[in-house]
């Protein structure tokens, strides 16, 4: 995708949503949120999104990212910020890339079922090349080849990081030039998380049983269904290639890559081995983290760490009864809970290749 040029207009589109109060209007910002000029959304109604659309023409050249947040009926702000980030030439330079370029090898286009050093991986399985959702662990260590590879080789639009603030102020996010970051931040996890301080020997014992804390959280996650359901509804309204992340791609993308996975149609089998596959995926970064902080552990506080560094099934299961018991069934859960129309698990499965 060539670099937009000074003075041609550049169209940005974005969709929002916030349950039951109606959009009031949408916020820009070109100053990194120092400043945000207000548009309304007049006639914007409860229970519907907003799909706007923003026309931008840049007078300078260089790399520009754009903020985008949205402010309710009630105003208040969204949890949501979608950033775009696109480069600017002048007008008289060639076409071409001015980012640092790379290609996927062949053998990686035809074969390869992972790539990066953040783990990428299609959705539902499969090589590559073939899918349009995708699920990793978070980019801020990715280097530039790698984030040139996402956009240029794997055709990804829209990248959703579901980390909280703590998280993404200590591993901030790389925005890809030609691509759209949503950034979700969890409504009721808004702890500074430090596994150094809190997975250590004589500490971590206070965290319960092995798999006891976990499970918790995981039933957390069932509650968190606006989160969960912004993610599904803009992905399914978009329809483009898309990316989405936490920190260690394991516990709240695993959730939500399974409830995309249900809303599809996919049987729980499939689904439950598409989360379980993180453990042979990250087995070596999972070897690593339990060598760094297993010293002075005693059996027990060992097995309660492994329970943190991996996926299990009782966690998924916990998700899915908590979400169950909430809505009576998985799939009110989906309708009700979520918010999904036919139409947006139409166009999951659509992106899912079914």
């Amino acid at each position: 995708m060539p670099p937009h040029r000074i003075n041609e207009p550049i169209e940005l589109v974005g969709y929002a949503d916030d349950f039951e109060n109606a959009i009031a209007a949408v916020q820009l910002s070109l100053d990194g949120g120092v400043t945000w000029t207000e548009y309304p959304t007049d006639g914007a109604v409860p229970d519907v999104g907003v799909s706007w659309r923003f026309v931008y023409t840049p007078q300078q050249a260089g790399v520009y990212l754009m903020h985008a947040r949205t402010v309710n009926g009630a105003g208040e702000l969204s949890h949501v910020t979608t950033s775009f980030a696109f480069e600017v030439v002048e007008a008289n330079v060639p076409a071409g890339q001015n980012a640092a370029q790379t290609s996927l090898s062949p053998q990686v286009a035809q074969e390869s079922e992972t790539f990066g050093s953040f783990h990428v991986r299609p959705i539902a399985g499969g090589l590559l090349r073939d899918a349009k959702l995708f699920r990793s662990g978070d980019l801020h260590a990715a280097a530039p080849e790698e984030l040139y590879a996402l956009v240029h080789e794997l055709g990804i639009r829209s990248i959703y990081d579901i980390r909280n603030q703590f998280e993404t102020a200590s591993r901030p996010q790389p925005y890809p030039i030609a691509t759209k970051t949503v950034a979700l931040e969890p409504s009721t996890e808004r702890r500074r998380k430090n596994a150094s301080g809190r997975l250590v020997a004589g500490v971590i014992g206070k965290y319960g049983a092995p798999e006891e804390r976990m499970i918790r959280n995981y039933r957390r996650f069932a509650l968190e269904y606006p989160l969960i359901g912004a993610a599904l509804r803009g992905i399914a309204d978009e329809g483009v290639p898309a990316l989405m992340h936490c920190v260690n791609g394991k516990d709240r993308t695993g959730v939500m890559c399974a409830t995309i996975l249900r809303a599809a149609g996919f049987d729980m089998d499939t689904v439950m081995e598409e989360y379980l596959a993180t453990n042979v995926i990250h087995a070596q970064d999972i070897a690593a983290e339990a060598e760094a902080l297993s010293a002075g552990m005693t059996n027990n506080e060992l097995a309660i760490l492994m329970s943190f560094l991996e996926a299990r099934p009782a966690y998924l299961e916990a998700f899915f009864d908590e979400a169950t018991s909430a809505y009576g069934t998985f799939d009110a859960y989906i309708t009700q809970g979520l918010r999904l129309t036919p139409r947006h698990r139409e166009n999951l499965a659509r992106l899912l290749g079914r």
